[in-house]
C-alpha cells in the first residue's frame, strides 16, 4: 500500500533511515550511476554516439594518450550518515574540452546527455530503492 507523504514528512522519514533501509537506497544510487555510466561510454564510442564524431581517439593515432576517455569515465557513489552522492566523470585532462567545446570545436556533451537521455530510469532506480529502504524500516 502506497501512503503519500509531504517532502517534510519524507524528509523525517529518511533522517531515521537506519542501516538496513539505507543499505537498500545505496543499492538504487549504484543502479542508477551505472545506468548513466553505461550511457556515457556509449557515447564516446564510434557508431553508437549521437554527435557526428564521436568523443574517440582513433588507436592508429601515435599522439593518443592511452587509455581512451571513454574507457576511463566511471561512477562512484559516496555515502556518509545522511547523504547519498552518486558521481560520474573522468580524469582525462581534455574532457572538459571535447565535453564543452572549444573556439574551434563544437562540444559533445556526452555526460550531460547521459544524464538526460537516462533521466526517467535512473529516477525509478532511486524512487524503487527509496520505497524498499523505508518499507525495510516500518516493518521493523
Amino acid at each position: 500500500m502506497s501512503r503519500i507523504m509531504t517532502p517534510q514528512q519524507l524528509k523525517a522519514r529518511l533522517a531515521k533511515l537506519g542501516p538496513a533501509g539505507f543499505k537498500e537506497v545505496r543499492k538504487g544510487m549504484v543502479a542508477a550511476v551505472g545506468e548513466v555510466e553505461g550511457e556515457a561510454k556509449k557515447f564516446c564510442t564510434p557508431g553508437h554516439s549521437p554527435y557526428s564524431k564521436a568523443p574517440y581517439t582513433d588507436d592508429r593515432d601515435t599522439q593518443r594518450e592511452p587509455p581512451h576517455m571513454r574507457d576511463t569515465i566511471k561512477g562512484k557513489v559516496q555515502m556518509t550518515k545522511t547523504n547519498i552522492k552518486g558521481t560520474i566523470g573522468t580524469p582525462k585532462h581534455y574532457a572538459l574540452a571535447v565535453h564543452d567545446g572549444t573556439k574551434k570545436m563544437a562540444g559533445r556533451p556526452f555526460l550531460y546527455d547521459a544524464i538526460r537521455s537516462k533521466r526517467k530510469r535512473t529516477t525509478q532506480l532511486i524512487k524503487d530503492s527509496l520505497k524498499r529502504g523505508l518499507e525495510l524500516e516500518a516493518k521493523q
